[in-house]
């Protein structure tokens, strides 16, 4: 029966909405920027790879495109869903990106004319949740709650093939970093790898105890991570699909949203609990203050260089946040070892580009507790 599962997840989320809003507690991290465009939920958010631009869709049915440094739409709202939007996902070279959504459409667009690429790509008979560029932006891939993957020819449009397996709505599709492996994460509380060659389903994780709304990929592929409503997070082995270490537990209602940062040392989630936090993959334990929003929090997503966070909200809202001030709030860096190679990591691109004072400024925060003295000499000596 068409809708129904959309009008479930509206009077869900409908009611939280009457809820107290939370208060920012002085000593917490406050966001850098809010930006309200959207007059609906903020369902879906992403970076461009040049740090300073965010697409964001919404229930408003439009996407929009953010500067984030001036906290300013760019150009004019995309429309052409007629109904919520629920993903988006930026092509690999910056020009297109893509939005799928409850009118059961996938939609490519081109960034610079704000334009569609084609019509709508229709073969999906249910929302489409979740939608995917591949590694060479040369395939795309969409998540439906008609329990179907699709892979798409991003450059014609033409559907490549169709993954049948999953019980229930698929979620959550990604494509593994090398573009030879697709996950996706479903409702039936599963995750499935699949061959993105020939569309051959490789192995199935009995993953979360409810449906598992984000799947992501470690940037080297060995490990799967997940997401689930039963509020956990997961770690998995890429090539057999064995569980790793503990799960990570500290959220209080669904998960809505996962990503991991390029260095593969922090996870951000964000939950209908109000919240956005950052999680240790080393310890596999929550670092830093929680981010909290006033109302349940859809979607996360983080910069190319690991230093900004941007969240999506119930209210329509889009926050920016600075990972730095989440961990210097917290002493993170003198409670757990991935925050020093988190700032050593930072330390060394910077000096890589010769911004040597902030450079020096995250040695410093390691030198603190680890007497990283090597860095600073190397900064010293440039």
């Amino acid at each position: 029966m068409p809708g129904v599962h959309a009008t479930l997840l509206n009077v869900s989320h409908r009611t939280k909405r009457r809820l107290a809003p939370v208060r920012l507690i002085p000593g917490q991290p406050a966001p850098m920027r809010m930006m309200q465009g959207h007059t609906e939920l903020v369902s879906a958010v992403a970076f461009f790879k040049n740090g300073r631009w965010v697409v964001t869709g919404s229930w408003d049915r439009t996407v929009q495109i953010w500067d984030m440094k001036k906290g300013a739409l760019v150009g004019e709202p995309f429309k052409g869903h007629n109904n919520w939007v629920q993903s988006v996902a930026i092509s690999p070279d910056d020009e297109r990106f893509a939005s799928c959504g409850y009118d059961k459409t996938v939609i490519i667009w081109d960034v610079k004319r704000q334009q569609k690429v084609f019509d709508p790509l229709m073969k999906h008979t249910d929302t489409v949740f979740s939608v995917c560029f591949s590694p060479d932006g040369k395939k795309l891939a969409s998540g439906s709650g008609d329990k179907t993957v699709v892979l798409w020819d991003a450059e014609t449009g033409a559907v490549i093939a169709t993954l049948d397996g999953h019980r229930d709505w698929v979620l959550s599709v990604a494509f593994s970093p090398d573009g030879l492996k697709l996950a996706s994460g479903s409702s039936d509380c599963t995750i499935r790898v699949w061959s993105a060659d020939n569309a051959e389903q490789l192995f199935e994780i009995d993953a979360h105890q409810q449906s598992v709304t984000s799947v992501v990929w470690w940037s080297d592929g060995q490990q799967l991570v997940s997401a689930s409503w039963d509020s956990t997070v997961k770690f998995w082995d890429s090539y057999n699909g064995d569980q790793i270490g503990p799960p990570c537990t500290g959220h209080t209602d669904s998960i809505c949203s996962l990503i991991i940062n390029s260095s593969n040392s922090i996870i951000a989630t964000a939950s209908d609990d109000r919240t956005v936090r950052l999680w240790s993959t080393k310890t596999h334990q929550q670092i830093g203050h929680a981010l909290k929003h006033t109302a349940c929090a859809w979607c996360v997503s983080n910069s190319p260089n690991g230093e900004l966070l941007a969240s999506g909200d119930d209210e329509g809202k889009v926050l920016l946040w600075s990972v730095q001030d989440a961990l210097e709030l917290c002493g993170a860096s003198e409670l757990n070892p991935s925050y020093n190679s988190f700032f050593v990591h930072r330390s060394k691109a910077k000096l890589g580009r010769h911004l040597y004072l902030e450079a020096l400024h995250d040695a410093e925060k390691v030198q603190t507790v680890c007497h990283c003295s090597s860095i600073c000499a190397d900064i010293t000596n440039a």
